[in-house]
């Protein structure tokens, strides 16, 4: 199943031009930096805020004493940014925080990603009477949904214990190889088919059955140090030929 590429990182915002030199902290409305509207804000500690044309829009731009960009706002599209160049924190000690967009929210990093809680994530998709969910809690991992697909090159699953419950059941494998102490299986019905199939008992090998049907098509061949036949009531023997000895 192929997955949806993440898109590439944004390219690091180019430094804006720094404020002059004489900036004071009164509005400047004459001898501002080309492109910009005859009007600047500075600081005195040398942030400032001003109206900058990009693309026909007047854009609000502010920036920090060094002259980088820390906040954007586009009226005309209503578009907003928030650059922060040394990291940024987002708090609400006392409340919570609702990121809430029309379109799609996007999240990604140059390094990690890391969501946790004290109580539980919940990870979820809806459309109508449709949905599917991942929700993780300090005591489990639940996984819900209509259909559940894992694509991968190879895998490693460790479960101290597991139970399956399901009305089927399909696996196409090249090759598998299991080892387990022991294997019990109950079930209505039992089909295998195979081209050869092959087993290797070093001690006991019992079948307990109602009744038991061997069809053969070719040869039936028993080899052992003693064969030993009991029945309780009638034995028969038919063929063309029957050697003994």
């Amino acid at each position: 199943m192929p997955t949806a590429a993440l898109p590439p990182l944004p390219a690091e915002l180019p430094p804006a031009e720094p404020p002059p030199a004489e900036a004071s902290p009164e509005a400047r409305r004459d001898g501002a930096p080309p492109g910009e509207r005859p009007l600047r804000i500075v600081a005195r500690a040398g942030a400032s805020a001003s109206i900058v044309e990009r693309d026909g829009h007047e854009v609000v731009a502010v920036h920090d004493p060094a002259g980088r960009l820390l906040f954007e706002y586009d009226a005309e599209t209503g578009r907003g940014s928030l650059v922060a160049a040394g990291g940024l924190s987002l708090a609400a000690p006392g409340g919570d925080i609702d990121l809430v967009a029309g379109g799609a929210i996007r999240c990604w990093a140059a390094g990690e990603i890391a969501i946790s809680s004290r109580s539980g994530a919940t990870l979820g998709a809806r459309a109508g009477e449709r949905g599917a969910t991942v929700r993780v809690t300090p005591e489990r991992v639940t996984v819900a949904g209509g259909a559940l697909a894992a694509v991968a090159e190879r895998g490693d699953v460790r479960i101290a214990e597991a139970r399956y419950e399901g009305r089927a059941l399909t696996a196409v494998l090249e090759r598998a190889h299991t080892t387990v102490g022991k294997l019990e299986s109950i079930a209505g019905r039992v089909i295998a088919r195979a081209e050869d199939l092959f087993q290797e008992v070093r001690e006991l090998h019992q079948l307990r059955a109602g009744r038991l049907r061997a069809l053969v098509e070719d040869v039936i061949e028993l080899r052992g140090r003693e064969v030993s036949v009991d029945a309780r009531e009638d034995v028969s023997l038919d063929g063309q030929r029957i050697n003994l000895g």
